[in-house]
């Protein structure tokens, strides 16, 4: 139950407060409280942030339930609970609804993004997540710190090692094209980087056009931060880009390079 709520607006915060009460009503009505709950917080984001406890999931909340408080969830986190918040998604990564799974592992990577003084302790409990070796697990969270790195770049890359070692579980295009843009950014930072895009490249024919062009830029920065190692994958994957693949997409990304 909400203790109380942190606004301005008296006549707003009461009609707030008895939409939240309705939290313990059955799972249809949950659902339509949170719906509501969500709509007002993007307005005043800050009216519950001393609240975020009210919305942990419950195991056994219906899976529109969960997603739904996972999503406010994460717009009440702030630097100054966080320390509540983090250890409660890491616990939803573990539990057996895929979708779920998936959702809480990426909401660990927004708040990263969203709160600076707490992207430390995300990357180390998305690391913990990698190690369960589960794939669909490994690869949310390779998608997560691809944006991680993009929002805080040249500071986590000690962790790079960490996500090549998950290169076999990936099989799914925003995860092959993350860790593909991660290589690549970082190709001078890589020891062996031309032989893992080589690796992607066997398959580029059959890969899907995202992943394509994710391999074709890697390629190209590989060849900027390092010529001499670069040199023999540029003409392959422009041959590649250009005689074996009709995409109108990748052929303008070609044409731009030459």
């Amino acid at each position: 139950m909400v203790s109380t709520l942190h606004g301005t607006n008296k006549s707003a915060d009461t009609k707030l407060f008895l939409i939240v009460t309705l939290l313990s009503s059955g799972a249809e009505v949950q659902y339509v409280a949170l719906r509501n709950i969500l709509l007002i917080i993007q307005r005043r984001p800050a009216i519950l942030q001393h609240e975020v406890k009210v919305f942990f999931c419950k195991y056994n909340d219906p899976i529109y339930v969960k997603l739904a408080k996972l999503e406010i969830m994460y717009r009440l986190a702030r630097a100054e609970n966080v320390h509540e918040v983090l250890p409660e998604l890491k616990e939803y990564a573990s539990e057996v609804d895929v979708d779920f799974v998936r959702k809480a592992v990426r909401s660990i990577g927004r708040l990263a993004i969203k709160i600076q003084p707490a992207a430390d302790q995300c990357i180390s409990v998305l690391l913990k997540l990698l190690q369960t070796k589960i794939s669909y697990v490994v690869q949310e969270a390779i998608v997560v710190i691809k944006d991680i790195f993009r929002r805080y770049p040249n500071q986590y890359e000690s962790i790079i090692g960490a996500l090549c070692e998950n290169l076999d579980s990936l099989d799914e295009p925003e995860a092959k094209s993350a860790m593909i843009w991660i290589i690549g950014q970082y190709a001078d930072r890589i020891e062996n980087s031309d032989e893992l895009l080589e690796d992607f490249l066997f398959t580029f024919n059959e890969e899907p056009i995202e992943v394509q062009l994710a391999l074709l830029t890697a390629i190209v920065k590989l060849f900027i931060r390092r010529p001499t190692v670069g040199q023999e994958l540029v003409p392959r994957v422009l041959k590649m880009a250009t005689e074996e693949v009709d995409n109108p997409d990748l052929r303008d990304r070609v044409s731009h390079l030459n």
